[in-house]
């Protein structure tokens, strides 16, 4: 028997719901009861809640309704088409009871998942329980049955798990919620109490056994770090479950992480962390999804960022978005209020590092404590139901006491990135020192809201100063009583702009639909299109002037191609580098990846999809990083030297 949660934190938590605009008084609770055999894909539910007359509802069509009881007997849905049932009309609204029962279908469609003994995830959208259209959010109360040898996770907080001689019966709650999720798999329970909260691992064996204490070590560390700046856990537990497939899903209480992730070294310290804050922004305040997904830029920004930043590595993050930004091809640009989520990688960069800068320069603009109480005022706000960018936009605008429309309008409305440049750059002497002065230019198609760092270089350390450019072009004048020698605009990358010599980096082929791959053994052409992450057009053995090219290859083979073009070398030689490498070739859009035999390949391959933000890698013949990078600019046309 697992210990049951403790009832305190609950009944905080149903107060704040109250609180916050009671689910209670928007929708009756809702009973839910699974019983699921993931080995021969059955599965058995009862629902109670309460429908109005006429309400139609959705099922699975492999799944089927055996039973509708009401409050004054059966009830007989019809069934207008195959996968809908419709209530009668004629009865008064009231609670009922639905029953129903079938065989999931191996891979549930729409999603790419699947109903297996190794690991099972049934989401709300696929129809596995009775499902109306735009649910109304009401408390839930869910009981998940599974076999022995199988453990089960779902929506909202952890009541109780009982082991018995049929398998295991897992309880949980949630004050409210319209959606619910369950997974299942062959796991172990881990657990750990931190910072008032049940920390719950559900991995297989071989991986509890490495790395389940790893993660309730760093998960509690997170939490800790988290609940101090935003205030409460919104759950009484959280369970981050281990899946047979290469996925990072949050849901209100619970995560999912691929099986072949978990064992990364990085991942209890970044993915963890980004998981954990989902259950305050996504899962906890829910996205509405008419005004576009803000949850991955603010997740992102609070938990990735927030650790590079305690660990002091704040300002390489921010260059590595903009780095990763600028590969960005000219037709993938797009308005930052557009994402929606989704596994598009061009998307994806907009919705997250974008929208992270987006929330940085925020924070800047209205200041550290500002913007603290922003958050905090979000989510006692808005804990449990949907936010808008405008209730985002309200909640910091309340915070800061100061209007906010043009830095939202701007920043979540405009595709693209300002580019920056400066324009007659003077120093001179003064009665009282130095004078540094000139003017500083952003170029788009239209002008953004930009608060501009600027930093003089001097004899005794660095001067910094700030420039409003709110149109095309502004004059700043910064005196110094030390003799001033370079001036740096935006040298730390606060700023969300495009870089005029970013390096070239793998993602910048991944993202351009015009790279050509060339593969120069035809067996490898697989290999060469998963780095991709699609089907690419074949290039031949030639150079293919400006177009972007992936060349893959043995070391010998690689080697031997370019030794017949007349390309640029790379800072340091890679071509023999360690056991299997992938490096860009700077002034080109050429990438490389070769190793020593076909499985030193698949590994690089493997690994690559970790380091699209690099502009080389290389391996040894067991698959650890030996090296890795991005290519250093020569120059940077916004940094001045400034002579005598």
């Amino acid at each position: 028997m697992i210990r049951p949660r403790r009832r305190g934190r609950w009944l905080i938590l149903v107060l704040l719901a109250l609180a916050w605009g009671s689910a209670t008084a928007e929708a009756p609770d809702r009973r839910l009861e699974i019983w699921l055999d993931p080995a021969s894909r059955e599965l058995r539910g009862e629902m109670r809640l309460v429908l109005p007359p006429g309400t139609e509802f959705r099922l699975l069509e492999s799944l089927e309704v055996t039973r509708v009881a009401g409050a004054d007997g059966p009830v007989t849905p019809q069934r207008p088409a195959p996968g809908r049932y419709r209530l009668p009309s004629a009865d008064a609204p009231g609670a009922v009871t639905i029953h129903w029962r079938g065989t999931l279908p191996a891979q549930l469609p729409g999603t790419g998942l699947g109903v297996s003994p190794d690991g099972s995830l049934l989401p709300a959208r696929v129809g596995w329980y009775p499902r109306v259209a735009d649910p109304t959010p009401g408390p839930l109360a869910l009981t998940i049955h599974v076999p022995t040898g199988q453990q089960a996770v779902g929506t909202g907080s952890l009541v109780e798990a009982h082991r018995h001689a049929n398998g295991v019966t897992s309880r949980y709650t949630h004050p409210r919620t319209g959606e619910v999720e369950i997974a299942a798999g062959p796991w172990r329970p881990r657990e750990a109490e931190a910072a008032g909260v049940r920390l719950r691992t559900l991995f297989p064996a071989r991986l509890d056994e490495a790395f389940a204490a790893t993660y309730l070590e760093h998960g509690a560390r997170h939490l800790a770090m988290f609940q101090r700046r935003l205030g409460p856990f919104p759950f009484d537990s959280f369970t981050l479950a281990a899946s047979p497939r290469p996925v990072g899903l949050a849901f209100p209480g619970f995560a999912l992480l691929g099986e072949r992730v978990i064992p990364l070294p990085f991942i209890p310290r970044t993915s963890l962390a980004h998981e954990l804050m989902h259950a305050w922004w996504g899962a906890g305040v829910g996205v509405d999804p008419a005004s576009g997904n803000w949850s991955e830029a603010l997740t992102t920004y609070l938990a990735d960022y927030a650790l590079d930043e305690a660990r002091g590595e704040a300002g390489e993050t921010r260059r590595r978005w903009l780095v990763d930004l600028a590969a960005l091809p000219a037709g993938e640009e797009r308005a930052l209020a557009s994402f929606r989520g989704g596994p598009d990688p061009a998307g994806r960069l907009i919705g997250y590092q974008h929208g992270a800068m987006v929330f940085h320069m925020l924070r800047r603009r209205i200041g550290d404590e500002a913007f603290e109480a922003g958050l905090v005022r979000l989510a006692e706000e808005r804990m449990f139901h949907t936010a808008s960018w405008e209730d985002l936009q309200a909640a910091f605008e309340a915070a800061a006491g100061d209007e906010l429309t043009d830095f939202f309008a701007a920043w979540l409305t405009r595709p693209g990135r300002p580019r920056l440049s400066l324009h007659g750059i003077e120093r001179e002497a003064t009665e009282s020192g130095f004078r540094v002065s000139g003017e500083l230019a952003q170029h788009g198609a239209r002008p953004w809201p930009l608060e501009v760092p600027l930093v003089v270089e001097t004899e005794g350390g660095p001067l910094h100063a700030t420039t409003h450019l709110v149109g095309r072009r502004a004059a700043f004048s910064i005196a110094s009583d030390r003799a001033p020698t370079a001036l740096a605009v935006d040298p730390d990358h606060h700023l969300l702009r495009r870089l005029d010599r970013a390096p070239a980096i793998l993602r910048g082929l991944t993202l351009d639909p015009a790279t050509r791959l060339l593969a120069l053994d035809e067996s490898l052409a697989p290999l060469g299109q998963w780095v991709l992450g699609r089907e690419a057009p074949g290039g031949s053995g030639e150079r293919p002037g400006d177009t972007p090219l992936l060349v893959i290859g043995t070391t010998e083979a690689v080697a031997d191609w370019l030794a017949h073009q007349a390309l640029p070398t790379p800072p340091h030689p890679l071509r023999t580098a360690g056991h299997g490498r992938m490096w860009t070739l700077p002034g080109t859009r050429i990438g490389l990846v070769s190793a020593d035999d076909r499985q030193g390949l698949e590994r690089l391959v493997r690994a690559l999809r970790h380091h699209r933000h690099r502009s080389y890698l290389v391996q040894d013949a067991a698959g650890n990083t030996l090296d890795a990078g991005t290519w250093e600019a020569d120059t940077d046309p916004l940094r001045v030297e400034l002579a005598p």
